[in-house]
């Protein structure tokens, strides 16, 4: 490996130390600057193959969830989630998740310096949300909701909202509720990461007694999300200053913007009994899987 490779490389690895606001980050909050390329005169430009693979499997997880099915809180409604929690699945084996978050990438540098001493990295198999959620039933059939998305062990979250229009509410001669859902998800809390998710969702549902003690309404919805993703200004050496290092000057490179969609599909149930919910829900995508559940309140 050439000096300049080199001196790349030590870059990543001390930057957990010097890097501007690096001693507060957490083991999954982004890093991208791990996607650098640098060839053998220290000059680095991003991999785009490697931040669009990443930004498509980190939309999947901040993306706005439905959990819920068509129906409307009526006028008079009001609902609360007491609490959302959500897995998706990542493909841990790929370079990207090696490279991708603090954690990982101080394995893969440390890894490349000492081989020997370190091993590789070991991304987790799973991402984790935590959510929170407010909804208002209003007039016309529709519904307004505003949440809170957080990535476990990061520093990364989301501000959300979301529009229902259920279509064909309280029409006896259609059994079957027609809903249609707008919502976005703004990310916040990383310098590397920008990223937008948006969702649209087209939702079947049927809501029948059990009992005379639980409602059950079963669901289905097709999902697709608008990933839209760009990085800020990345160092690929943040631990070697230019002025000092004439081969770290062309060290500062900026990933393409990546415009992803997500063709996903929702199946879950909602059960109600009194004014307690209990919602699970999986949603699919090629290759890509959420499992969430949801427990809150209905008014």
């Amino acid at each position: 490996m050439s000096a300049p490779c080199r001196k790349a490389a030590l870059g990543l690895f001390v930057s957990s130390l010097l890097a501007p606001g690096a001693a507060l980050a957490l083991d999954n909050d982004p890093a991208l600057r791990g996607f650098a390329d640098c060839d053998g005169n220290g000059v680095c430009k991003g991999n785009q193959s490697l931040f669009r693979n990443y930004v498509r499997e980190m939309g999947m997880a901040m993306a706005p969830k439905l959990l819920a099915p068509a129906e409307t809180l009526g006028i008079n409604g009001f609902a609360l989630s007491l609490g959302e929690y959500s897995v998706t699945n990542i493909r841990e084996d790929k370079e990207y998740w090696a490279r991708g978050t603090e954690q990982t990438l101080a394995e893969t540098t440390a890894h490349e310096q000492a081989p020997d001493i370190n091993g590789e990295a070991a991304p987790p198999g799973v991402l984790h949300t935590v959510d929170f959620r407010v909804r208002k039933g209003l007039p016309y059939s529709l519904e307004l909701g505003g949440s809170f998305t957080y990535l476990v062990d990061s520093e990364f979250f989301a501000f959300g909202g979301e529009l229902k229009w259920a279509l064909n509410e309280a029409v006896d001669q259609l059994p079957i509720d027609f809903a249609v859902q707008a919502a976005v998800n703004r990310c916040f809390g990383s310098t590397e990461l920008d990223l937008t998710t948006v969702g649209l969702n087209l939702i079947l549902s049927r809501g029948f007694g059990a009992g005379g003690v639980v409602n059950i309404a079963p669901y289905m919805a097709y999902n697709p999300v608008f990933v839209f993703a760009r990085s800020g200004v990345l160092d690929a050496t943040p631990g070697f200053d230019e002025a000092k290092n004439a081969q770290d000057v062309g060290s500062a490179f900026v990933l393409e913007k990546e415009d992803v969609t997500l063709h996903r599909f929702v199946l879950g149930a909602r059960f109600v009994t009194a004014a307690l919910s209990i919602t699970p829900e999986i949603v699919l995508t090629q290759g890509l899987q959420n499992y969430n559940v949801q427990l809150g309140l209905d008014f």
